[in-house]
């Protein structure tokens, strides 16, 4: 019972309350009343040449790139240097030293570790015995200024040639 009071009372006071919407009406009647200009012109469209892509002899420009292996020759003499073939890949070892970047360094408990930016963009900790690279580089030496890599490249004999090979420090 308090309820329905409650609510006669509210519907009687909201009631009596005048709402001045004149301005409101004038403003729809001049909206409508007003004419806006249509332009049914379509702009006219320019003939293009379409041209066919004929490139047969190179890969497709729009797939993704094959990923470089290099198998173990049989028939290698035992004196060459030879990969190890069967150690598990480390992550830096899917980019070639063109894509990773020498960012800084780093101590830990003594020893000096260094700061490599992968092409895309994450930032790896390498230390002395890590490997990088697509030549089997394996890390020498770290200083503040540079990483020193031993890496393996196959010759056409299927022997192993041993180079020496730095990433500089790269600031931004």
């Amino acid at each position: 019972m308090k309820i329905l009071i409650t609510l006669l009372l509210s519907l009687t006071i909201f009631s009596c309350v005048e709402v001045k919407v004149d301005d409101l009406n004038k403003f729809v009647v001049e909206a409508k009343s007003k004419v806006y200009p249509i332009n049914d012109k379509i702009p006219e469209l320019k003939k293009i040449d379409a041209l066919a892509y004929t490139g047969n002899n190179g890969r497709n420009p729009f797939s993704d790139p094959k990923v470089e292996v290099i198998a173990p020759t049989k028939n290698t003499p035992k004196s060459c240097p030879q990969p190890n073939f069967k150690r598990k890949k480390q992550a830096l070892e899917m980019y070639s030293l063109d894509n990773l970047l020498m960012r800084g360094t780093l101590l830990i408990n003594d020893e000096l570790w260094a700061l490599v930016q992968a092409s895309g963009g994450e930032i790896h900790k390498v230390r002395p015995g890590y490997y990088l690279g697509l030549n089997h580089g394996k890390v020498l030496q770290i200083t503040k200024a540079k990483i020193e890599l031993l890496e393996l490249a196959s010759d056409r004999d299927g022997c192993w040639q041993e180079r020496i090979t730095q990433i500089t420090l790269q600031s931004e």
